[in-house]
């Protein structure tokens, strides 16, 4: 794109030296050199542009030392004046030149991006203006050596084909730059929907267990619609780490840390695929099983202590004993989960409390005895 700006304004301060020429006489000997090279500019810069847009090649400093050549030959033909279409010969070969070799440069583009639309007007831009230089080679040589008349028609709207092939190319060149602006632009709003993904899903997960988090519980609730006839239908367990406290007192928080994901893997391994398990607390977990009654529910998380038996913490010596408690209320629909919620946790807390009544009477005895 920097090639083709480049470019264009090398044919503008081409032409522009081209208009200022004949009003100003006595500048003309350094107007037509300016117009000579600021044209040849054009033709390299395009075709570096059409080679980096179909093949990514650059310009290198020892490409740009073929300038010279060009500023030379724009001096010697600014100085031809024994005929007025000496100079134009030369000039309109080099153009047609400059222009098949810039059609040319643009095959791998055609070939790979067909459904450009601007590479197809491009290149016929391009084809057409080689061979309207190429007649005008024809045309020159004939005017300079009087090999014969041109018909009028040709001379007096020459220029105006020039032009229109010209905005032609323009038109062809803006085309391919808004296609590749688009394609930057869709790709950069894919990459804000996946960033803007990813952000959802980090606000909804915790991060130490990788379950989902009271975010994520109260966004289902809210948005999941109840179904038409019976309802969303199944259960509510709450489950709580006994003695996560003196755990992280004794050992440290990395251990009470591993205990946390220890509880939360031996959730998932007891759980479907459909159920849903959520960090409620810092001890404290949320399971939703659907589609089960509770006696199947309360079957299946009363496997969760033996699972959870003898842990082995990492840096531990010994295994240290995890216990949890739970309460388990069902629900017949989306509306009544809350509540269950509410009943599920009271059952875990008396659980809970009759645990460590039960360690206290335990060690009471065996001191006594």
């Amino acid at each position: 794109m920097d090639y083709w700006t480049g470019a264009w304004t090398c044919l503008l301060i081409s032409l522009a030296a081209l208009m200022v020429s004949p009003y100003v006489r006595s500048l003309r000997p350094y107007l037509s050199p300016v117009y000579f090279l600021g044209e040849y500019a054009f033709g390299y810069m395009f075709i570096a542009g059409c080679r980096n847009r179909a093949m990514g090649a650059l310009l290198s400093r020892r490409s740009l030392r073929l300038l010279a050549p060009a500023l030379a030959l724009s001096v010697v033909l600014a100085q031809i004046s024994s005929a007025y279409g000496d100079p134009f010969i030369f000039h309109s070969g080099i153009m047609a030149l400059l222009f098949l070799t810039a059609y040319r440069a643009l095959q791998p583009a055609r070939a790979t991006q067909q459904a450009a639309t601007g590479f197809t007007v491009m290149s016929a831009a391009l084809f057409l203006l080689s061979l309207d230089f190429a007649l005008y080679v024809v045309s020159f040589t004939i005017i300079s050596f009087k090999l014969g008349s041109l018909p009028l028609l040709y001379l007096k709207y020459s220029s105006v084909i020039d032009l229109i092939l010209e905005i032609l190319l323009g038109f062809g060149t803006v085309m391919v730059v808004m296609d590749d602006s688009r394609h930057e632009v869709e790709a950069a709003n894919r990459e804000l929907r996946a960033a803007r993904d990813r952000l959802e899903v980090l606000a909804r997960m915790d991060p130490l267990t990788e379950a989902l988090n009271r975010h994520a519980f109260y966004s289902l609730v809210e948005n999941r619609p109840e179904a038409p006839a019976d309802g969303v239908c199944g259960c509510v367990v709450v489950v709580d780490i006994d003695d996560l406290k003196p755990i992280n007192d004794s050992v440290g928080h990395t251990a009470g840390d591993s205990v946390i994901r220890a509880v939360a893997g031996s959730i998932r391994s007891i759980i479907r695929a459909g159920d849903l398990l959520f960090r409620w607390g810092g001890d404290e977990f949320l399971i939703l099983l659907f589609g089960i009654a509770e006696q199947d529910a309360r079957a299946r998380i009363e496997g969760l202590n033996q699972k959870l038996a003898m842990f082995l913490i990492p840096g531990a010596t010994d295994p240290i004993k995890i216990s949890v408690s739970f309460g388990i209320a069902a629900f017949g629909k989306v509306s009544e989960i809350e509540v269950a919620i509410d009943s599920a946790d009271a059952e875990m807390y008396t659980s809970k409390q009759s645990r460590k009544q039960s360690g206290s009477l335990d060690r009471a005895n065996s001191f006594q005895f």
